[in-house]
């Protein structure tokens, strides 16, 4: 795989983590509004809307499942690069994404409980913050074990493989976030913000442009390259 291809997959990733990470804050504010009453009237009156909410879930699970898939495959290749060449700092990276997540995770339990204040909301913002801070340092031990390591072409064709179906999922539930919006806006029934909506929109819309762009360049870089190799 050309060094283009593997840019672009480290692209994928990262265009990935944003669009799952504002995706997920969307939903959990889909699945916690309307209320129950008003979402059964929903369904009846206008079906659409939940249908929509229903594949941008699908979506996100096919997303996490290829994520899963790529990053245990990844995992076994870098262990055994580095039991190999016996380098322990990949072990080392390897460990951030787990330690991060138990930490954050973790943390949850200290979170004070009861009554909203403005020193509860305070501290739940700040947790928020790092746990995407969390994310991206993991995100960036994932990518330099991918360059530190000489992993073989199955790998890599498989990093690929999960990178086209996590860059459709993120194009599916882009789609589904737009209907969800405009079939909403076009009934009688409540809705919340429009701004909200908007945002997540154009974030999502960005991020799944910015993974199909990068996959697809690189794909026509490499066949470009294929019919006509360098020669000395």
């Amino acid at each position: 795989m050309s060094e283009r291809s593997r840019g672009a997959l480290y692209t994928v990733l990262w265009s990935w983590v944003a669009f799952a990470a504002v995706a997920a804050w969307f939903g959990h504010d889909l699945s916690i509004y309307p209320t129950r009453a008003a979402a059964r009237q929903m369904a009846v009156a206008d079906p659409g809307v939940p249908d929509a909410y229903h594949v941008l879930l699908a979506a996100g699970v096919v997303g996490c499942a290829a994520t899963a898939v790529a990053a245990a495959v990844f995992a076994v290749a870098a262990a055994r690069y580095a039991r190999a060449r016996g380098r322990r700092g990949i072990y080392l990276l390897m460990a951030v994404p787990p330690a991060a997540a138990v930490l954050w995770i973790g943390g949850l339990e200290l979170l004070p409980s009861g009554p909203g204040s403005a020193g509860t909301a305070g501290f739940a913002v700040l947790w928020l913050l790092l746990g995407a801070a969390g994310v991206a340092v993991s995100t960036q031990a994932v990518i330099t074990i991918a360059r530190s390591c000489e992993l073989n072409e199955r790998t890599w064709r498989i990093a690929g493989a999960m990178a086209a179906v996590v860059t459709a999922a993120m194009l599916v539930a882009t789609g589904a976030t737009i209907t969800w919006g405009i079939v909403l806006r076009g009934s009688p029934l409540p809705g919340g913000p429009l701004s909200g909506w908007l945002l997540v929109t154009v974030i999502m819309a960005a991020a799944t442009a910015r993974a199909a762009i990068a996959l697809i360049g690189a794909r026509r870089a490499d066949g470009t390259l294929a019919e006509h190799p360098a020669t000395a």
